[in-house]
């Protein structure tokens, strides 16, 4: 079996080493960048499974790249954990906006990166006995993570694709944010500022079929109805 393929993108050698090092003795298989130059090819050749970004890196940002890979129909669902130096709010909550799946804070510890990799990796398994997932005008195919609003591809990322199915498979009940973080999320560390900040994007993104998620004070989140279609036996 192979490994699970995970990209590296820092400008600091020293981090760069740590994370390849760290990666490669839990059983990935790494490829690093110092830039972002090459992250387009080398997602191209490599296909990682998730890419680690730096926040702050020369010529384009972390969060370019992020918007790069986001509008780009081939790689917009590759899950992807940005990696920052600084404990700030802002610059957190704006990487998720614009697409990261989770983030990591400089220094490091080896497990809670390996835990958090894991984490996003499980999310982005293939869901098992149902391939659709439909409620009027809007489907989901489990298998290709595709979303269809009115018959216009919707582009999320992964977690808010497995928000989204989350919410959907357990129609008519409220999902606290802690039910959110263990079944969707699969980091209990997840705040609740980061999941509000997935949630708000999901509902901008879904904006023409609104509202489809409710939210219900103090207690968590709800999604009216739906159908789940090509259900396998």
């Amino acid at each position: 079996m192979s490994l699970p393929r995970i990209l590296v993108v820092d400008d600091e050698s020293e981090i760069r080493d740590c994370l390849v090092s760290v990666l490669e003795s839990q059983e990935f298989s790494v490829r690093a960048l110092e830039s972002g130059n090459e992250l387009v090819s080398s997602v191209e050749s490599f296909a990682p499974h998730l890419i680690i970004l730096d926040y702050s890196l020369p010529g384009k940002s972390g969060v370019e790249l992020i918007k790069v890979l986001r509008h780009n129909r081939n790689y917009c669902t590759i899950p992807i954990i940005m990696l920052t130096g600084l404990d700030d709010e802002n610059e957190k909550v704006e990487a998720l906006e614009l697409g990261a799946d989770d983030y990591i804070l400089k220094p490091f510890s080896s497990k809670e990166l390996g835990a958090r990799v894991r984490a996003v990796l499980r999310r982005a398994q293939t869901e098992s006995g149902i391939d659709r997932l439909e409620d009027g005008e809007l489907k989901i195919d489990l298998q290709a993570y595709k979303v269809a609003a009115k018959g216009k591809e919707i582009y999320l990322t992964l977690t808010e694709f497995r928000i989204l199915t989350e919410l959907i498979k357990q129609k008519g009940k409220v999902l606290t944010r802690d039910r959110l973080r263990e079944t969707a999320l699969g980091n209990l560390n997840v705040t609740d500022r980061t999941i509000d900040v997935h949630m708000a994007s999901l509902r901008k993104k879904l904006s023409e079929i609104s509202p489809v998620i409710e939210t219900v004070r103090g207690v968590g989140y709800r999604y009216s109805t739906f159908e789940a279609v090509g259900a396998k036996s």
